[in-house]
């Protein structure tokens, strides 16, 4: 618990009865909640390992959606999006230095004149 956070909620009711874990975390500090998030991730990316999505189910088993480790996603992309010439990554390490980004439509014209992705 970080020093500026709030003290811990109690781990049991007020008729003594034990609070669930759900519960117990919405009791917690954001910081907190954010420690417990990360902590949890981790633990499922040991079990599961990171080299492929990890579904994420709600309380009563129902798909609520993925986590895409970065390794994955680094590499859908690689596989998935158009390559960007040396030239234009040149471009975009010249804008991101001076904060200038693209308009939509030079985004759009540079991913008409990329590579495509060779199967």
């Amino acid at each position: 618990m970080s020093a500026t956070a709030t003290a811990l909620p109690p781990a049991t009711a007020a008729d003594g009865t034990p609070v669930s874990p759900a519960d117990y975390v919405r009791g917690l500090s954001p910081e907190d909640k954010q420690v417990v998030f990360l902590t949890l991730l981790r633990e499922a990316l040991q079990l599961n390992g990171d080299t492929g999505l990890l579904p994420v189910e709600d309380e009563d088993g129902k798909p609520f959606g993925y986590y895409v480790p970065p390794k994955v996603a680094a590499e859908r992309a690689d596989a998935l999006l158009p390559k960007i010439t040396p030239e234009r990554e040149a471009e975009l390490a010249r804008r991101r230095a001076v904060r200038t980004m693209l308009s939509e439509d030079e985004l759009r014209a540079w991913l008409r004149q990329a590579e495509p992705v060779q199967s």
